[in-house]
C-alpha cells in the first residue's frame, strides 16, 4: 500500500469520527439543589462570627482597661 492511498483511507476513518468530537455535550445533567440545604453557608457565617466576636471582645477589654487606668 502506497503512502498517498494509505493517507486517502485513513482519512477516510478518521474524518467522519472526528465530527463526534465536535458536538455539543449531551443535554441533561445533575439535578438541581432546590431546596437550598445544599449551599455551604454553615461554615463561613460561622468563622465570621466567630471573627466578629473576637475582635468585639478584644475592643471591649481594651475599653474597659483604657477606662480603669484613668
Amino acid at each position: 500500500m502506497t503512502l498517498p492511498r494509505f493517507a486517502a483511507v485513513l482519512a477516510l476513518i478518521v474524518l467522519p469520527l472526528a465530527g463526534g468530537l465536535l458536538a455539543q455535550p449531551p443535554v441533561g445533567g445533575p439535578p438541581p439543589c432546590w431546596p437550598p440545604p445544599c449551599i455551604p453557608i454553615d461554615g463561613g457565617i460561622g468563622l465570621l462570627m466567630a471573627a466578629g466576636a473576637i475582635i468585639g471582645g478584644r475592643s471591649a477589654i481594651s475599653l474597659r482597661r483604657a477606662r480603669h487606668s484613668k
